[in-house]
């Protein structure tokens, strides 16, 4: 997006926003976790179906420590996850979190192997003094060697974004610590928003505010639209929605997955017809109970929507695995032939386009 006329009001937004980063706490993996909610969703629209790639992980990725989440810019200047193998022949003596900042960092060599329509949003030239990693603290600190340059001021925040939500895919870590030689970063260059010390995914990403928000009274919730690469295939976008506080963060995401997006560039997952009879956590799953008039037992559910309830659900509170029942039916077959009748868990890689 570009920065208009009024960008000294919208700046200072922002930097109201980021001083409320606790508020938006609920985006994080350890949000909260008391879910028992009762609201409406359903269905998407069947050509955007047809385009997402729901089995991605299980059949086109391997285990193997090449492969690395990175936080890339669409065509539509939405940062969106994609998960990427590093074909170098270097690569086996970086670490996961070397080569995915390798990846976020624009590069000749490796552009041509990116998805079609996806940049990487660190400028060209940035490079690391140092990595360290601690898993008692579930942190990660990374000292770059110089500030970056030649950024855009509506892009300042993005980079931020995306480095805190590449660097908490990785495994057992939930909280960044970004420095340029040795002193941590405090601010932005262009905008003097302030950076806290320690970010976690209560930042946000590809954040959506709105005229009747008042900030201090505001709570984030993280949502998983779909869209499409320039190839045709579909794929998800997180985004978090500034909304007033309330106290049951998955019921207010929900709330808002109904709601849809607000941008043309993103495609509903769900539509209004369908209701939440109950959504309730018990342990590490959350259970969801839908009922939906026009679903036929033993018909298929969009893989889409599926897939939008977990990542959305997972996000939201932490919990790793979801149940979804229809109608009373917890023999659920999605239109990718997969079966709901155990708890999912959330997908350890989202996004895998073609390259």
């Amino acid at each position: 997006m570009k920065v208009k006329s009024d960008q000294g009001k919208t700046f200072k937004r922002w930097a109201m926003l980021l001083l409320l980063l606790p508020l938006l706490s609920a985006c994080s993996r350890g949000g909260s976790g008391d879910q028992k909610l009762a609201e409406a969703i359903d269905p998407p629209p069947m050509e955007i179906e047809q385009v997402m790639l729901q089995d991605t992980v299980e059949t086109t990725i391997s285990e193997g420590n090449d492969v690395v989440t990175v936080y890339l810019l669409d065509r539509n200047d939405f940062l969106a996850p994609m998960s990427l193998r590093l074909d170098t022949e270097h690569s086996s003596s970086l670490t996961s979190a070397e080569k995915a900042i390798a990846w976020m960092t624009v590069n000749e060599q490796l552009a041509d192997q990116l998805p079609a329509g996806f940049t990487a949003i660190l400028p060209k030239g940035t490079a690391v003094s140092s990595i360290n990693e601690n898993l008692s603290d579930e942190t990660i600190s990374v000292d770059f060697a110089a500030p970056f340059s030649g950024i855009i001021a509506s892009h300042e925040r993005k980079v931020i974004e995306a480095l805190v939500w590449t660097l908490t895919e990785l495994p057992g870590i939930n909280k960044v610590k970004l420095s340029v030689a040795g002193k941590p970063i405090q601010s932005l260059p262009s905008s003097g928003l302030p950076i806290d010390k320690t970010l976690t995914r209560g930042l946000g990403i590809n954040l959506e505010m709105t005229k009747d928000i008042q900030l201090n009274r505001a709570m984030g919730v993280t949502l998983y639209f779909s869209s499409q690469s320039e190839d045709g295939e579909g794929y998800f976008v997180p985004v978090t929605r500034l909304i007033n506080r309330q106290a049951n963060p998955a019921k207010a995401a929900l709330e808002q997955l109904i709601i849809g997006p607000k941008k043309g560039a993103l495609k509903a997952v769900l539509t209004t017809d369908m209701t939440i009879e109950k959504v309730s956590q018990m342990a590490d799953t959350i259970n969801v109970s839908l009922q939906d008039s026009d679903w036929m037992p033993k018909s298929p559910v969009p893989s889409e929507m599926m897939e939008a309830i977990v990542l959305t659900l997972t996000e939201a509170t932490g919990a790793p695995q979801v149940q979804v029942m229809m109608n009373g039916n917890d023999s659920l077959v999605d239109s990718d032939q997969r079966t709901y009748d155990r708890p999912v868990t959330r997908p350890a890689y989202v996004n895998t386009l073609s390259r």
